[in-house]
């Protein structure tokens, strides 16, 4: 008999909490440190509970992935509904979460064979991330096994992008992200970076720069050229955008206008993104996941 699965992710993830709460899916959080302050993303602070505590500005804010035994008293509570787990995290290259997730599932299995515990890269952040998750969540509620599940994750993987911009570069210098000289040149111009996460080659699963706009204004347009060079203007196409607070709202209003105005929408949401991710990009900032074509499930 098909047992679908438990579908695990971690707040490296954008989604719109009502979908979590729609799929039961289950959050592993990072941690949002602020001095000797830890905040667990999106469980003991939302985005503008984070930008609060940032207008302080006593600490500047760290992150902290979760560690083994996390992952470890996650699983276990959930195998105790006998289902299997699949775990789907950030990208490797983008954080340690995955290898943790990894260490606690082989962990588990090693001393309980019969546990049956998947962990997949994602290979990307976000909202590109979020919509792997997603097709996992509706896939598993319609009843498919992991086996069936993982090629819809293969596909979504090869499939989904999405683009991120910010108004601060600073927090990406904090980061490592990008250099002092792409800071300093990038303020003096006002040349906001348009960035998303690479498929291939040796930047596989890291952040690169797939364009610029020389406001923050004008990173609207340039997203939406950006797509429709991607999946062609008019096609069908799934999105879901996250903003920070303030202006960054109102862009993704636009955004959404722009958006349904140049696809067939079959899917649209919107929503603040995660305090872990607003440690690296600022309060300011706007991101958009985008995926051609209707569900397969």
């Amino acid at each position: 008999m098909t047992v679908a699965p438990l579908i695990v992710t971690d707040s490296t993830c954008d989604l719109a909490p009502a979908l979590y709460a729609q799929y039961d899916i289950q959050l592993v959080p990072l941690h949002v440190l602020f001095g000797e302050e830890s905040y667990r993303s999106g469980i003991d602070m939302d985005l503008p509970q984070f930008v609060e505590r940032l207008n302080r500005g006593d600490h500047h804010p760290s992150t902290s992935q979760p560690t083994v035994g996390d992952f470890v008293k996650i699983f276990e509570s959930l195998v105790e509904q006998g289902r299997p787990i699949l775990s789907i995290h950030v990208s490797t290259g983008l954080s340690g979460t995955f290898n943790a997730a990894h260490q606690a599932a082989q962990q588990l299995m090693q001393s309980k064979p019969e546990l049956s515990i998947t962990v997949w890269d994602s290979q990307t952040i976000s909202a590109a991330l979020g919509f792997q998750v997603l097709a996992a969540a509706r896939a598993a509620a319609a009843g498919h096994s992991v086996e069936e599940i993982l090629p819809l994750l293969e596909s979504m993987r090869r499939e989904a992008d999405f683009l991120f911009t910010l108004d601060d570069l600073s927090y990406l210098v904090r980061g490592g992200r990008i250099g002092q000289v792409q800071y300093r040149m990038g303020q003096v111009l006002n040349i906001k970076p348009i960035i998303t996460v690479s498929k291939a080659g040796e930047t596989l699963g890291t952040y690169i720069t797939a364009g610029r706009a020389r406001s923050l204004d004008k990173t609207v347009e340039a997203f939406v050229k950006i797509m429709v060079n991607q999946v062609g203007e008019g096609a069908k196409i799934r999105a879901m955008a996250f903003h920070g607070i303030g202006k960054s709202i109102d862009l993704a209003a636009k955004l959404e206008a722009r958006v349904r105005e140049s696809f067939d929408c079959v899917f649209y949401e919107t929503a603040y993104s995660t305090p872990v991710l607003g440690v690296h990009v600022g309060p300011l900032a706007l991101d958009i996941g985008f995926v051609a074509g209707e569900w397969d499930v």
